[in-house]
């Protein structure tokens, strides 16, 4: 998106801005989107989700014309990104046994982990064969167009697979303040803190790249197979370790990538050892959090599907709100103090992870 904005005639940090146009969206579909899928049914909902994509991407084509019409892009992405996103684990719980959920929880976030790091090089590839960015989201379109289908597919397939009831799958104001009167609250801020983290390094991944003469591809290559296998490798292991202990080791490692992105003058070598330090951190962050909110909402008698979207709708305020702010940090301060404010969000992270370790350390994840 910054080198789209470029394209077009426009600052590159022009494109944090549009990335956040989508977080007004995002809180208010998340939030109706439980109540949507309790009335139609969760896939018929996903499946309108993936066609509001398929319109994001045509907006983002169509601002070749207009680069205004990039903000509703950037708005349809808040829609329909979110609701794919916060009802999908809501699918997995539904028809899986409480014992093989944490596993394919793990292996849903390595799939959408595969999207989220694949899109930049499958987008420059694209561009180069094409010759034009607006080719590139026109055919991100058309593949989303296929995703709905898709699910419509998967729904009909799914109809006689048994299933657990979920009466209440809604966000209301009493669930979520019951929520957030538990120890679930924490892994909730953590998970908004860590998407803050990413965001920013993945927004601007370009700009430090082009900074120190090295290739941005490398970075979302090396993280993104880094990323998918670890998730597909160890989902079964997640189970059998401490949880604090597990989130704590990640949030270090989260910061010592941080810390060499920071020192690196630009060493390729060293940029690669660092994005696959840094997909190992916040790679298995998400399922270890997303697991130990689960789990102490069970704990405490708070509703699970809601703890589920809750702990999505705090991802996502993180993945869209941050490049807003990082783009401000790095005009006004440059690219390195956004890189030292996310590693202070790192130690943030780890502060509040030891200081849950009472409260974690009751059972495994």
């Amino acid at each position: 998106m910054p080198e789209y904005m470029e394209i077009l005639g426009m600052e590159r940090d022009v494109a944090g801005s549009i990335i956040s146009s989508g977080m007004v969206a995002t809180i208010v579909c998340c939030c109706l989107a439980g109540r949507l899928a309790q009335r139609i049914g969760i896939m018929p909902t996903m499946a309108a989700a993936s066609v509001v994509m398929a319109l994001a991407m045509a907006a983002f084509a169509a601002a070749v014309f207009d680069p205004r019409i990039a903000y509703a892009g950037g708005m349809l992405v808040g829609v329909g990104w979110s609701v794919l996103f916060i009802l999908s684990p809501l699918q997995i719980i539904r028809h899986l046994r409480p014992m093989a959920r944490i596993q394919h929880l793990t292996i849903l976030s390595g799939a959408q982990m595969a999207g989220l790091g694949l899109a930049a090089p499958l987008g420059h590839f694209l561009t180069d064969y094409t010759g034009s960015m607006a080719i590139m989201y026109a055919l991100f379109a058309m593949a989303c167009l296929i995703a709905a289908i898709c699910v419509g597919v998967a729904r009909r397939a799914m109809l006689n697979i048994p299933s657990v009831p979920m009466p209440h799958i809604e966000i209301t104001l009493a669930t979520t303040l019951a929520l957030l009167r538990h120890a679930t609250a924490a892994p909730i801020v953590m998970i908004a803190v860590a998407a803050c983290i990413f965001s920013g390094l993945s927004t601007y991944q370009s700009a430090y790249a082009e900074a120190r003469h090295l290739n941005p591809d490398l970075f979302f290559l090396v993280f993104t197979v880094t990323s998918v296998a670890l998730r597909f490798s160890v989902a079964h292991m997640l189970d059998r370790l401490p949880v604090h202990r597990l989130a704590l080791t990640l949030f270090i490692a989260t910061g010592a990538s941080l810390a060499l992105f920071i020192v690196n003058p630009g060493d390729t070598l060293l940029y690669m050892l660092t994005a696959a330090i840094f997909a190992t951190g916040y790679g298995l962050s998400y399922s270890t959090l997303n697991g130990m909110a689960v789990n102490l909402a069970g704990e405490r008698g708070v509703s699970v599907p809601v703890t589920s979207q809750i702990f999505t709708l705090a991802y996502f305020l993180g993945l869209f709100a941050f490049p807003f702010v990082g783009g401000q940090l790095i005009r006004e301060f440059g690219l390195e103090a956004m890189l030292l404010t996310l590693l202070g969000a790192t130690a943030f992270n780890g502060v509040l992870a030891t200081a849950l370790r009472p409260k974690a350390s009751t059972g495994p994840l």
